[in-house]
């Protein structure tokens, strides 16, 4: 008997798909096909097993590992680049990498993170207007295109979704599998809240100032969602060394090398790109002044990336204003300022004051490092 089952998100939670690949082994569903397009799974009865599964994407078609082939690893199902591999045993100690996985999930991540980008304008145009035509402010003409508009809005809601939901699944499978975990120091005295706004864009200022807090005794339990709420324990005074570090993607070995290394991680940003962290380090009186880096080039470099990192956004946002405030002019011309138009205008023209005195911190801080 053959039965299928449909898991549309699969690939985007290959960690809950492996937990349910082994449930439906142990009724007795053989795995035989997996549909990529319509992401349908086929099964045929087979004896019940029990097996750990494991989801594998490879790019590079290589030949199986022997190494795993000797753990009991052994392949199910090849769908092109996706392997669903099987082991036996009770107790397995070596696993297939999960780089092809998370690399693969990133792309499409970033791909509909730029659509989501995109679509922010046409979005707030039709809630809008929504709401122009609840409030009677406005009439709606029957039309045959009106059903393009709905697919259109239902297109939006839908690539935002979707961005949202693998963000959260990368994150997760970030922490779990490649140590992105944040390392929390588990208070015991007593501890204070500190607030700092706009931090990463002056970091050798958030560097100085951890470091400062430090040797007065002062040490960091951790940074709170998000990203602003500093908490503090009193304690004996220590030398540590404070590391922001941006990076527009990580590699998958980021965490666990500088880990490695005797690096704390402290923060890091809840986005899978333009990811920046805070590391920690203490040392000895009379030793080195740890540092991820110590050549200029590279230290440059960083510096650029915040820099252009802020001015990218900074330009998407004046567009975004700009755009609003043109259509929100063209709209409303002939039917006078609306409650709604007006909170939407001034919210976008808070946040693109709050973002300007941000680039002035960035651009200071551009020059801080530069005469360094």
């Amino acid at each position: 008997m053959t039965i299928k089952k449909w898991r549309p998100l699969w690939s985007y939670d290959v960690e809950k798909t492996e937990c349910w690949l082994k449930e439906m082994a142990a009724k007795g569903n053989n795995l035989t096909d997996v549909n990529r397009m319509t992401r349908m799974f086929t099964f045929d009865q087979a004896a019940a097993e029990i097996a750990h599964f494991q989801v594998v994407y490879d790019k590079s078609q290589s030949a199986f590992p022997r190494k795993l082939e000797e753990a009991g690893w052994e392949g199910t199902l090849s769908k092109k680049k996706w392997k669903f591999m099987k082991n036996k045993s009770e107790e397995v100690s070596i696993f297939p990498s999960r780089e092809g996985v998370l690399k693969r999930n990133r792309i499409h991540f970033y791909v509909l993170t730029g659509l989501a980008f995109f679509y922010v304008m046409p979005l707030l145009m039709m809630l809008i207007t929504l709401l122009m035509v609840i409030k009677g402010a406005t009439t709606v003409e029957p039309s045959p295109f009106w059903s393009v508009t709905v697919v259109f809005f239902v297109q939006i809601l839908i690539v935002m979704g979707l961005a949202v939901f693998i963000n959260q699944k990368l994150r997760g499978f970030e922490k779990k599998f490649f140590g992105g975990a944040v390392d929390v120091k588990e208070s015991v005295g007593e501890t204070f809240t500190k607030w700092k706004f706009g931090w990463m864009y002056a970091p050798d200022i958030l560097e100085s100032w951890l470091a400062e807090m430090a040797a007065e005794g002062n040490h960091l339990v951790r940074v709170g969602q998000p990203g602003l709420r500093f908490v503090f324990e009193k304690g004996t005074p220590k030398r540590v060394s404070y590391v922001f570090d941006y990076q527009l993607k990580t590699a998958p070995s980021y965490f666990d090398v500088h880990k490695s290394a005797g690096w704390q991680l402290k923060y890091t940003s809840p986005y899978s790109f333009t990811k920046y962290s805070l590391w920690a380090k203490p040392y000895d009186e009379g030793a080195d002044y740890p540092r991820f880096t110590y050549d200029s080039k590279e230290k440059k470099a960083q510096v650029r990336k915040v820099v252009l990192s802020a001015v990218t956004f900074f330009v998407y946002l004046i567009v975004l204003t700009l755009f609003t405030l043109s259509a929100n002019y063209s709209m409303y011309q002939g039917n006078g300022w609306t409650l709604y138009g007006g909170i939407l205008v001034g919210l976008l023209v808070v946040a693109f004051v709050f973002h300007l005195l941000n680039m002035a911190r960035t651009l200071k801080y551009a020059i801080r490092m530069r005469k360094a």
